[in-house]
């Protein structure tokens, strides 16, 4: 049994509490990378099949008339496919900033690092404002308004009220998805902002 004087064993437990609280930090860290690495995938896989599934869609409404009313489901699908997009990028913006305001702040520290050179915290600096975001927003309004249009100018006038029907619960569905989405790219463009004069004031990389 090895036996440590009174002083080795003060500066003992302080090591012992940084490298449990290493660990940690670092465990949490690579939970969240992987789990970003998974909704980079998932956002990859809705653009396909949102992308594949209007364009079916368009290709048989334009190619048949039968299939002239499935247009409706473009509305619907679309605001369903921007909705998963939009939530998946909110919730990378969550985990990405307490990666960047508490777990690689932590780590640096207790490693005697610049916080800046944290991965999080230079992509912050560097990498856009989330305009992508905006840009789904925009191609939902103008792919379910395409398809109503198109179903307007070419169906038979008997199936008018259908229509309509259709036509507002689709575009409730879009104007809900713009409401619950529409202030996010903002808000990360204000947060940038004031991260970015906050830096030049203080004189700190970290935001």
């Amino acid at each position: 049994m090895i036996v440590f004087s009174a002083a080795e064993t003060a500066h003992r437990e302080p090591l012992q509490g940084d490298d449990t609280k290493t660990g940690h930090y670092e465990k949490i860290r690579e939970d969240i990378r992987h789990e970003m690495k998974l909704r980079m995938r998932q956002r990859d896989r809705y653009v396909a099949q949102m992308a594949v599934l209007l364009t079916l869609l368009f290709v048989a409404g334009a190619a048949w008339d039968e299939w002239l009313l499935a247009l409706v489901a473009v509305p619907f699908l679309s605001a369903f496919y921007t909705a998963q997009l939009l939530y998946s990028y909110r919730k990378h913006d969550l985990m990405a900033q307490y990666m960047r305001e508490v777990v690689e702040p932590e780590l640096a520290e207790l490693h005697g690092t610049d916080p800046a050179r944290e991965w999080q915290t230079y992509e912050y600096k560097s990498a856009g404002a989330g305009h992508l975001r905006g840009f789904y927003l925009w191609t939902m309004w103008a792919v379910g308004a395409g398809a109503l249009a198109y179903i307007r100018f070419n169906m038979d006038e008997g199936l008018r009220a259908a229509f309509y029907a259709c036509a507002g619960i689709g575009a409730l569905g879009m104007l809900l998805v713009t409401a619950a989405f529409a202030g996010d790219a903002s808000r990360r463009r204000r947060s940038r902002r004031k991260g970015a004069s906050q830096r030049s004031i203080s004189g700190t990389y970290l935001s």
